[in-house]
């Protein structure tokens, strides 16, 4: 008979790094895209001439300090992709950033559709978008998004599993001489 059950000290011994490393990235991803979230919005009406989404619930309207939540949630995601799915299965970048960014564009719409029908509590509404709480043009900053995201994780916390990493230049001198 087959188990899927695993050990429990097994699971405690994986999940410790992976909620380690969860907690660190939230606490400085997650503000840093909010910040990113701003400036992207503020682009957004330096092009349009309108704010690209709203806040109705906030007094500011143009951002709110409640999206940092949803902010969490995409660090969370983000980090769960890499850690369940993108680094055993060795995915690539360029297949990471685009699913990455499909993934966190549904998840807005999700997290809008939960905070206003659910929690009554409307986050993110963007006015000229058919869907309500995400655009179609949102996936090109989800797509920045998850640069963001990969080249922090790399760069900072050194999350860069070894198929990432560029060859070796002594290697690769080598091979050639």
């Amino acid at each position: 008979m087959t188990s899927l059950a695993r050990p429990a000290r097994l699971t405690w011994k994986n999940s410790g790094p992976f909620l380690r490393i969860l907690l660190t990235q939230v606490l400085y991803v997650a503000p840093l895209f909010w910040f990113m979230e701003l400036a992207q919005n503020v682009a957004w009406r330096w092009m349009n001439g309108e704010w690209g989404w709203m806040y109705p619930k906030s007094p500011y309207h143009w951002f709110s300090f409640g999206s940092l939540i949803l902010w969490a949630g995409c660090v969370a995601l983000l980090w769960s992709l890499h850690y369940f799915w993108f680094y055993p299965r060795r995915v690539k970048v360029w297949p990471r950033l685009a699913i990455g960014a499909v993934v966190c564009w549904v998840g807005e719409w999700i997290g809008g559709y939960i905070a206003a029908n659910v929690f009554n509590h409307p986050l993110q509404v963007w006015p000229t978008s058919p869907l309500v709480y995400v655009h179609y043009s949102a996936l090109f900053f989800w797509v920045s998004n998850c640069i963001v995201y990969h080249l922090l994780t790399i760069d900072v916390v050194d999350l860069t599993p070894d198929y990432d990493a560029p060859p070796a230049t002594s290697r690769a001198h080598a091979q050639v001489a």
